[in-house]
């Protein structure tokens, strides 16, 4: 899966933030202030992301396409990251881990919290060895 430009991610997170399937206008009418684009704009990433299946057109009305997204925010979040730790041969996720906390991408908090998760889902020390 290829990962989308930042103008094509302003058009994703408006249509998962509408929770609903949305056409053109909807979107231009719900651009960020400080982006002026225009219709034809809009619909030539309409058209990108649909063929690159990120979003799926389910209803036709006239020359009116409507659209909803075919992956939730969370999962695309979850491909590209995937993804790119296989392109780059990151490796082991330990090595992921401690390059953000070298970079101060993330904190001792954000670590208590992924310890804490990795408790709640039943992941130990034990578990790991096995």
């Amino acid at each position: 899966m290829q990962k989308i430009t930042e103008s094509e991610m302003i058009i994703m997170n408006i249509i998962w933030d509408a929770g609903k399937k949305v056409n053109s206008a909807y979107v231009i009418g719900n651009l960020p202030e400080n982006i002026k684009w225009k219709m034809t704009t809009v619909t030539t990433f309409l058209s990108r992301l649909t063929g690159r299946e990120m979003l799926e057109i389910v209803e036709k009305k006239g020359r009116t396409n409507y659209y909803v997204p075919t992956m939730s925010r969370e999962e695309y979040s979850l491909r590209v990251t995937r993804n790119a730790m296989l392109r780059t041969g990151i490796g082991p996720i330990k090595n992921l881990i401690a390059s953000l906390y070298k970079t101060n991408d993330i904190s001792k908090n954000n670590i208590a919290n992924l310890k804490q998760w990795l408790s709640d889902e039943g992941y130990t020390e034990e578990t790991e060895e096995k």
